[in-house]
């Protein structure tokens, strides 16, 4: 065995307890305490020969490790706590994407509308004007809005994709 094999096995274990201590992750401390063999390979000609003093070395490098990975945890927390970031559940991820593309097909069929239909609808579905708003804005009778309105949606439903109907259903009920 080489002389860096039998420091690795000697003391590999001993360290990655020391870092688990501190950190209470045993993947990280791991990670660290072959980080700080990797450093001292890196700098033998720095440490002295000594056994008590390449322990000691060792030991500091991964202590010194851990607390800047604690640091650096604990800046990264502060700032998604600023941002306001907090990560989704899987469901709420994939809810979002559907949405997603649901919105996308949406404004792929309003723009294949007749252009007075897609003001409309527009107007009416997406900005969440009444049919009296929609009467004043665009100077237009009440008859004239139901009806574009309802076309828009006969479109719509006519050229969605089925999967997203429901989800149509859904989003307007709540509208």
């Amino acid at each position: 065995m080489q002389k860096e094999e039998v420091l690795f096995k000697t003391h590999y274990n001993g360290l990655c307890h020391f870092a688990w201590k501190i950190l209470g992750d045993l993947t990280i401390a791991e990670d660290l305490v072959q980080d700080a063999f990797i450093a001292y390979f890196k700098h033998t000609d720095q440490v002295s020969d000594n056994e008590i003093a390449i322990k000691n070395y060792l030991y500091s490098s991964v202590r010194f490790a851990c607390y800047n990975h604690i640091r650096h945890e604990k800046v990264r927390q502060k700032y998604w706590n600023v941002v306001g970031f907090t990560e989704e559940d899987n469901t709420a991820l994939e809810l979002n994407m559907i949405h997603s593309e649901l919105i996308q097909e949406i404004y792929k069929i309003i723009e294949q509308m007749p252009a007075s239909c897609q003001q409309v609808f527009r107007l009416g579905y997406l900005e969440g004007l009444s049919n009296l708003e929609i009467t004043k804005e665009l100077q237009i009778s009440i008859n004239t809005v139901k009806t574009q309105k309802q076309r828009g949606m006969k479109m719509l439903l006519k050229r969605l994709n089925p999967e997203f109907i429901p989800l149509v259903i859904f989003l307007l009920k709540n509208i």
